[in-house]
């Protein structure tokens, strides 16, 4: 008899071990924050916060300046060329570039062309039209761009005391292609200060 309640005690305290190991497994929690939002994480390096921030300011300089209201036509057609990444970190810059391509398109007064500038996209809408063109048996007529975006990132980097301030700097220029004339341009900074470890207060 008590061998068999010694061996339903052994029992109760495994399973009560084993519950009391899964219940120390937690799950790691996962929920959606906005990301122009303060919940978003923020790190000394350029981050998705940075980015829209960037874009907002930039494309609202933009439709302000009125340097859109003299293109030769509407929507204005506008190639973007790459962005200059003169920071110290691997910067993925597509990500400032789209929002800022999606923001000028949704004005109505630009059109992004694809068949000239940088990158695979050019590649891409260069080989459709030379297609077209043994298809058709007609020459395709080449749409040149009224204007190109030009864009550099450059960081510099302050140490002090207590505190290292990277200040991310966002140049961007709109230049007429006609004429080769800059007709718009502007910066925007952003700075962020990480304070040392076992530094007390800022």
């Amino acid at each position: 008899m008590k061998m068999k309640t010694s061996s339903q005690l052994i029992g109760a305290l495994t399973a009560a071990a084993a519950l009391l190991l899964t219940g120390c497994e937690t799950v790691p929690e996962t929920r959606t924050v906005d990301a122009k939002g303060p919940e978003a994480v923020n790190t000394a390096s350029i981050n998705s916060q940075d980015w829209a921030s960037a874009a907002d300011q930039l494309v609202g300089s933009l439709l302000s300046s009125n340097a859109l209201d003299n293109a030769p036509r509407t929507p204005a057609v506008l190639a973007v060329d790459r962005v200059i990444n003169n920071t110290l970190q691997m910067v993925d810059t597509d990500l400032l570039i789209k929002k800022i391509r999606v923001a000028l398109t949704q004005t109505g007064k630009i059109a992004i062309t694809n068949t000239m500038g940088l990158g695979e996209r050019a590649v891409v809408a260069s080989e459709a039209a030379e297609l077209e063109e043994m298809q058709s048996g007609k020459k395709q007529k080449l749409l040149v761009p009224d204007y190109t975006l030009y864009a550099k990132l450059i960081q510099q980097t302050d140490k002090g005391t207590k505190v290292t301030q990277n200040t991310y700097s966002f140049q961007m220029s709109l230049v007429q292609t006609k004429t080769g004339l800059t007709v718009w341009e502007e910066e925007k900074s952003i700075a962020k200060q990480t304070k040392r470890a076992g530094s007390v207060g800022w």
